[in-house]
């Protein structure tokens, strides 16, 4: 998850808490939520906002090469380590601090972009939707695992709304209530899978989760 509001928690006390934080779920079968999309990407892959690299170990030999982007400089050095202890089966790999909103590639130079919990805390979202459209292929896919918003009219819904500002500030910039699947849908990728279901152990304010694919017409 990794954006990051300029009004949230500081961002070394979250590169210190949410892999620990996380854990706790992706043990509690996250991880395999994860493994489901993650291990669809192939060809030259990019992923925005990989926090401390709780994607990485899911990726498969289809992936010629990965692109790992990500903008608060303290998960950066914890991607960096882990690389650097256990590089994921992928042809190369290359790290880039970068945020999602303005990425520094060509147009059309990925076959897949990855995401995993990171529109909740991007300050601009269409934006950086915008941006992963540009990047890909004609035909390329957006793979992406998201926190959302409870359907509307839930009572977790509401207290997702209410608790918005204090969840920014504590998760540093994440936004409970994304509507996440709104803003695919009225991008120009074309949405060809979904799936909502809930992340295990985990806070009800993060509970339901998004996961699926969106393609860039060919």
């Amino acid at each position: 998850m990794l954006e990051r509001d300029p009004w949230g928690l500081n961002e070394r006390a979250f590169a210190w808490y949410y892999p620990r934080l996380m854990g706790i779920s992706e043990r509690a079968g996250g991880a395999a939520l994860r493994r489901r999309v993650i291990e669809q990407a192939t060809g030259r892959t990019l992923e925005i906002g990989a926090g401390n690299g709780y994607n990485l170990p899911h990726y498969t030999p289809a992936v010629t090469s990965l692109v790992v982007t990500e903008p608060s400089p303290h998960m950066v050095q914890l991607l960096r380590e882990r690389l650097t202890a256990g590089a994921p089966p992928v042809g190369s790999w290359e790290l880039v601090q970068t945020g999602a909103e303005s990425l520094p590639f060509p147009d059309a130079s990925f076959d897949t972009v990855t995401s995993g919990y990171v529109h909740c805390t991007i300050p601009h979202p269409d934006l950086a939707i915008a941006e992963i459209a540009r990047v890909l292929k004609p035909g390329g896919q957006y793979l992406f695992l998201e926190h959302v918003r409870a359907p509307t009219g839930s009572l977790l819904g509401r207290a997702q709304d209410v608790l918005e500002a204090v969840h920014v500030y504590v998760a540093a910039g994440c936004h409970p209530n994304r509507r996440t699947e709104e803003t695919l849908r009225r991008s120009e990728l074309s949405v060809e899978w979904l799936e909502h279901t809930n992340l295990p152990r985990s806070s009800p304010t993060v509970r339901p989760v998004l996961l699926g694919a969106a393609a860039k017409p060919a």
